[in-house]
């Protein structure tokens, strides 16, 4: 189901989501519009790794896009699976 998007997701200052994932990882994802995108958003993970501070994003089309995604992302992280959010 598509619906047009609340105002938050299309012109929020900063994320407008943020997902800790407990887990081995100390994991955070954001939401974040993309000013000017017509809808699109940013989904950024970040996690911590062997005592590394690792992190890594993308754009996407739609906010249930991510929200999908920043859901799936953060289950990883607490399996302990750091994410890869590059695009095929």
């Amino acid at each position: 189901m598509t619906r047009d998007p609340e105002p938050y997701e299309t012109s929020a200052a900063g994320p407008f989501l943020t997902l800790r994932a407990d887990g081995p990882l100390q994991g955070v994802v954001t939401v974040t519009a993309i000013t000017e995108g017509h809808g699109r958003a940013l989904v950024a993970a970040s996690w911590v790794q062997d005592g590394h501070s690792h992190s890594d994003s993308v754009q996407v089309d739609s906010f249930e896009q991510a929200r999908e995604l920043a859901h799936f992302v953060a289950d990883e992280l607490r399996a302990g699976t750091p994410p890869d959010l590059s695009r095929d």
